[in-house]
């Protein structure tokens, strides 16, 4: 029986066979029950398939579309085509949310009258960290637009996005969205959700920013999005060129296009570190300089065994005025490699050493680890932190946006 719902979730699928039940049982828990999961298998092959056309026979809130693989932007506009909600929510098939996820950007969509509703998210790797939109909470209309749409792209001031990229963690009004989302090039297969955003952001009329993170968003070293390709290159071309025709729109001022091209320099920046396929990976954002602030002769030990740990091992090797002790982690057991010894932090005191140096490159977590060591007895100015800021920031520092006063 065909019925109107407040919401409809659309939830690309591609071979998340693994993740998928939870995805799924996340959002069938929600409290807000007037909603329609509309899942769409974009050429899975590895069971996804099944899992969502058994879960369709348990929930009739649940329908199914099985496709030829064509691309996250692809399965959006078919969930779409197929959506009868007021509103539109997206999710992807590996991640899971908070059961009054949607109940709460729902209300504030009613209650202000807003076309899109934003939320924060936790992101799951290693460790959890919080974020957010860095854009003040509450609600964005009129010449509050403008401001707001001149932050999307970039917070300037706290050298971050204004507003997070993904659509996931939104809710929007169905005509928006739509008309947005079908404008977007199947071509374009990565910084899609970017590009549906700002295309959505220069059409809309009003946006609330809710500070409450609601959106689990899970980090997988195999994915799509942290995966290398020799195509890289290609996908940001894709990207470029769409914001091309965007630059054209009366709403998107000067500042808007220094931030893109900015955002351009990311993606190429982003590339050469970690999506390229390089081996060498990293060459751009680990400044070495950060021993130089510390004493020669001085013995190290490091805290992280991920990708800035393992630069600053290679890097203290370089040196014969430092000496490099062992690297610790309180996940060792996960972390210890033949080729990258990883100790338990209680084993600090069996070790003569001048600093402990926390290899994390997220202020918030390196906090945490912070405290964390203090706890063991590990006394505060033993423990070290550098902070290693995207080069492509101090670019923008230097050469900011000059907007006409005019304008």
């Amino acid at each position: 029986m065909y019925r109107t719902n407040k919401v409809s979730i659309v939830i690309p699928v591609y071979n998340t066979a693994e993740y998928l039940p939870e995805c799924i049982e996340s959002i069938r828990r929600q409290t807000l029950k007037e909603i329609e999961i509309i899942c769409v298998d974009d050429g899975s092959t590895d069971g996804s398939s099944d899992i969502l056309d058994e879960y369709a026979l348990r929930d009739d809130r649940i329908r199914v579309i099985h496709k030829d693989n064509g691309g996250p932007a692809s399965a959006r506009k078919a969930g779409l085509r197929a959506a009868n909600g007021q509103y539109i929510g997206f999710a992807d098939s590996d991640d899971w949310i908070e059961e009054d996820m949607y109940e709460l950007l729902y209300q504030k969509a009613e209650n202000q009258r807003v076309d899109i509703v934003t939320c924060g998210f936790f992101l799951e790797g290693n460790y959890t960290t919080m974020h957010m939109d860095t854009v003040p909470q509450g609600l964005y209309a009129g010449e509050g637009m403008r401001e707001l749409r001149e932050k999307a792209i970039y917070n300037l001031e706290e050298k971050s996005s204004g507003l997070k990229a993904s659509l996931c963690y939104k809710l929007f009004k169905k005509d928006l969205i739509c008309e947005a989302q079908y404008k977007i090039p199947d071509e374009i297969t990565m910084a899609d959700d970017k590009m549906c955003l700002l295309t959505a952001l220069l059409e809309c009329n009003s946006v609330y920013v809710c500070h409450k993170a609601l959106y689990h968003y899970r980090i997988r070293e195999n994915s799509i999005v942290h995966s290398g390709s020799a195509e890289y290159l290609l996908k940001v071309y894709a990207v470029y060129k769409y914001l091309g025709e965007l630059f054209e729109h009366s709403c998107f001022t000067k500042n808007m296009r220094w931030q893109a091209e900015l955002y351009i320099t990311e993606l190429l920046y982003k590339g050469i570190n970690l999506l390229l396929g390089f081996e060498n990976k990293n060459l751009l954002w680990v400044d070495p300089y950060w021993m130089d602030k510390i004493p020669v002769g001085s013995r190290i030990i490091l805290y992280g065994a991920g990708d800035l740990g393992r630069k600053y091992r290679r890097q203290l090797q370089s040196r014969s005025d430092l000496e490099y002790i062992t690297c610790i982690d309180f996940s060792y057991e996960n972390l210890n490699t033949e080729e990258f010894t990883v100790e338990s932090p209680d084993v600090v005191n069996n070790y003569v050493y001048d600093y402990i140096i926390i290899t994390i490159k997220n202020p918030q977590k390196a906090q945490e680890v912070k405290k964390d060591l203090e706890r063991l007895g590990i006394v505060d100015d033993k423990i070290l932190w550098f902070n290693q800021a995207d080069f492509f920031w101090r670019f923008a520092q230097a050469d900011g946006p000059v907007v006409d006063a005019a304008e």
